[in-house]
């Protein structure tokens, strides 16, 4: 097996396959929720954005106490430590690269799941997760943090991209149950400063992060230039995390802890980080998601054979 399908493999087995007709594919012609053309397209098109930003779109996520009581109480991440990135990854390639009714029908799907999430926080406020506050934070964590990483890690976007950007994920994120997501730059810095204050870090919120630092157990790699150098130890993994979180806004890396010198950061994570998205930018070259996307929506779908089936 050569590199480039060795470091295919590392990514899969985190983050899962993304290659479903029924999702991918579809009606010839069918752009879906997003559509070529879109700033979408291209950003979340980066696979090696994408998987950069995990970490710290999902740390951002748990520093909210509802959303962690949740995670807690309903979430079988100590059994299965990858069904969470696995689930993102799905959700939001699916959803940006989907055809209309299936990318329609997952956030439907998701939307029944969380519909069952309810409960206490252990200070005893309820919480459930359809609330569209939630909905709203936990949404705008993810293309957040992708954007972020893109920039850092591709190119940079125009102020009119950025908000193009923010603007085709929030129609995603309307569908998905939530009020009020930003739209523009503007709008995203608006919207963090009014959550910050609910932000905390909990017992619950401390037990995942170290967990988190301390999987993989088993050794198998989280990012292909660790693969290629040795098995994940323990102390990879607290590294991993906090070069992840280095693309983490300064005032979540002071919150959780997991901060990195300016040094650190700037002459070993952003480095690591950078290298491991060039190599899952350059062994994935155009992902199935995105070629089977791009032949639907240019009229190559489901439609076309079937015409041609008959013809």
């Amino acid at each position: 097996m050569g590199l480039r399908e060795r470091i295919v493999e590392a990514v899969e087995e985190i983050s899962g396959r993304h290659d479903q007709q029924g999702l991918y594919g579809g009606p010839a012609g069918d752009p879906g929720l997003t559509g070529p053309g879109s700033v979408s397209w291209e950003v979340n098109g980066d696979l090696g954005a994408v998987a950069a930003a995990g970490t710290a779109a999902i740390v951002l996520e748990i520093l909210h106490p509802s959303v962690i009581a949740g995670v807690e109480e309903h979430s079988s991440y100590r059994e299965d430590p990858f069904r969470r990135a696995r689930s993102t990854m799905g959700y939001v390639l699916g959803t940006t690269f989907g055809n209309t009714e299936a990318a329609t029908r997952l956030i439907g799907t998701v939307k029944k799941i969380h519909g069952q999430v309810t409960g206490a926080r252990p200070d005893g406020v309820a919480y459930r997760a359809l609330d569209p506050e939630l909905i709203a934070w936990v949404h705008t964590c993810i293309p957040w943090m992708i954007m972020t990483a893109f920039e850092r890690f591709n190119r940079a976007l125009s102020p009119a991209e950025r908000n193009r950007y923010l603007a085709e994920q929030a129609v995603i994120g309307r569908m998905a149950g939530a009020d009020t997501v930003p739209v523009t730059t503007a709008e995203l810095a608006e919207f963090v400063a009014a959550v910050r204050p609910r932000l905390a870090v909990t017992e619950q919120t401390r037990d995942f992060l170290e967990f988190l630092q301390t999987v993989p157990s088993d050794g198998r790699p989280s990012w292909p230039v660790g693969a290629a150098v040795h098995r994940l130890t323990t102390a990879q993994a607290h590294f991993n995390v906090r070069a992840g979180m280095s693309l983490a806004p300064p005032w979540a890396r002071r919150l959780t802890g997991l901060d990195l010198s300016p040094a650190m950061r700037s002459l070993a994570a952003m480095p690591y980080l950078g290298a491991n998205a060039r190599m899952i930018r350059w062994a994935f070259d155009v992902p199935p998601h995105v070629a089977m996307a791009r032949r639907r929506a240019l009229g190559a779908g489901r439609g076309a054979v079937a015409v041609a089936a008959d013809g």
